[in-house]
């Protein structure tokens, strides 16, 4: 009953009452489900046209190599300029540049020129999108607001990755790009109805005005009082560090991905929409709406802990599907089911795909709302901007050499690997767990 009454009374309904911050929940959906929808498209276009886990990797690259050199920019232009213009003119500059793929998208290269270009323009609205939470909701309620972001968030990758295979084979390779520029354009018609005065930038006085005077100069002194700011106030580095750590694992993941649907499952990999990204979505809606209900008072620390955990574990488990299906245990259960019912190794994916969203729940949601409780207003922009600088720095090396390993070694190979790294960090935190331990 407990647990019934924790779900029935928490935040989350009263929060959505809110219009303002349902229209910027909206908008959130409908840009993340064109943007997630694309990279797949992208990346299933590039795998198309080359065959290549390699190709792949460059392709994240170009998307990468922007967000290294001007994420932290948005950031700092973020924290000084309208969120709400930033937002806006992000969504409609990627529905235009998208056209150009229903021209020509035979062209790897031109794939690749217009994947850095929307990188481009993404750098000065992903630093923006976050940040607004906190001045839409009372602090008080933010684990709730994250917890319904969370749930956009990754509602939104569950339909972007499911409706991308099934989007190709309906309006095709080429006519799929106007689908996605319908979507970035509803996007910036909802923020667009995110009343003004609510999202007003109180910024320290004169950084407007002197933006123009050495922009570099500001950039510098902007870094090191972030750096300042993440090294000194508690709690702040260890979330920031594990909200690089599980956006990288997601980077590599989609490197991958290709050649895992071929190699492992052995499915093209289209069908890896509903077979992994599907469950591992549902995964992360449902971690999200326990940490929003059931688990909101429970401590942040701990849960990113077992998130990743249980990250490693799935990594581990994710190549070894066929074999354990193959033991006796699940023969002798197999023996007894009728064929439509036995259990194979795609059903086995499924449920490990599930929990691996899940995993990624408990660390994305505890460590953003430790971000917005603890970083001041005119600091909040700066910081995602610069945790996606270093989320694209550190993926770089990781991308290149898990393309090639995955082509010359196989894709289990690079998943064994990850899982071993990630258990080897859920060891070291649990064992230093006291001394890492976040309040509240």
């Amino acid at each position: 009953m407990k647990v019934f009454r924790n779900i029935l009374g928490n935040d989350i309904l009263h929060i959505l009452s809110n219009s303002s911050f349902l229209y910027f929940i909206l908008s959130v959906v409908f840009s993340q489900i064109a943007s997630n929808m694309m990279n797949i498209i992208l990346i299933f276009l590039v795998f198309f046209l080359t065959s290549s886990n390699l190709s792949v990797s460059i392709l994240i690259l170009t998307f990468m190599i922007p967000q290294i050199f001007l994420s932290f920019v948005g950031g700092v232009i973020a924290d000084i300029r309208s969120k709400k213009r930033i937002l806006m003119l992000g969504n409609i500059l990627r529905a235009a540049i998208l056209v150009i793929l229903l021209i020509n998208n035979k062209s790897i290269l031109l794939v690749y020129i217009i994947s850095f270009f929307i990188s481009v323009i993404t750098q000065f609205y992903v630093p923006a999108e976050s940040p607004l939470i906190p001045k839409l909701i009372d602090k008080k309620h933010l684990t709730a607001a994250n917890s319904i972001f969370g749930m956009a968030l990754f509602g939104s990758i569950l339909a972007g990755y499911v409706m991308a295979g099934p989007a190709i084979a309906i309006f095709g390779r080429s006519s799929v790009f106007i689908l996605l520029s319908i979507l970035f354009i509803i996007a910036g018609y909802f923020i667009y109805l995110v009343p003004d005065r609510l999202i007003i930038n109180n910024n320290h006085a004169g950084a407007k005005g002197n933006l123009l005077d050495g922009f570099g100069l500001i950039l510098r002194k902007e870094l090191r009082s972030t750096y300042n700011l993440i090294s000194n106030v508690n709690g702040v580095a260890s979330s920031f560090m594990l909200l690089i750590f599980s956006q990288i694992i997601i980077v590599v993941i989609a490197t991958i991905v290709p050649g895992y649907a071929k190699a492992i499952l052995e499915i093209p990999a289209e069908d890896l929409s509903l077979l992994l990204f599907s469950p591992a979505a549902i995964g992360m809606i449902v971690g999200s709406f326990f940490l929003g209900s059931v688990w909101r008072n429970k401590d942040k620390s701990k849960i990113m802990t077992v998130g990743i955990l249980i990250s490693g574990l799935i990594f581990v488990l994710f190549p070894l599907n066929s074999k354990i299906v193959s033991r006796g245990l699940f023969m002798f259960i197999n023996s007894f089911l009728p064929h439509l019912l036995q259990f194979n190794v795609l059903h086995l994916t499924v449920l490990i795909s599930f929990f691996a969203g899940f995993a990624n729940a408990c660390v994305f949601i505890p460590s953003q709302t430790i971000l917005q409780e603890k970083v001041p207003e005119f600091f909040r922009s700066k910081i995602y901007g610069l945790l996606f600088a270093l989320v694209a720095l550190f993926s770089f090396f990781p991308i290149l050499i898990s393309g090639w390993v995955a082509d010359v070694f196989g894709v289990g190979t690079v998943l064994f690997i990850m899982g071993a790294l990630i258990l080897l960090l859920g060891l070291v935190r649990l064992i230093k767990l006291p001394a890492v331990k976040i309040a509240g």
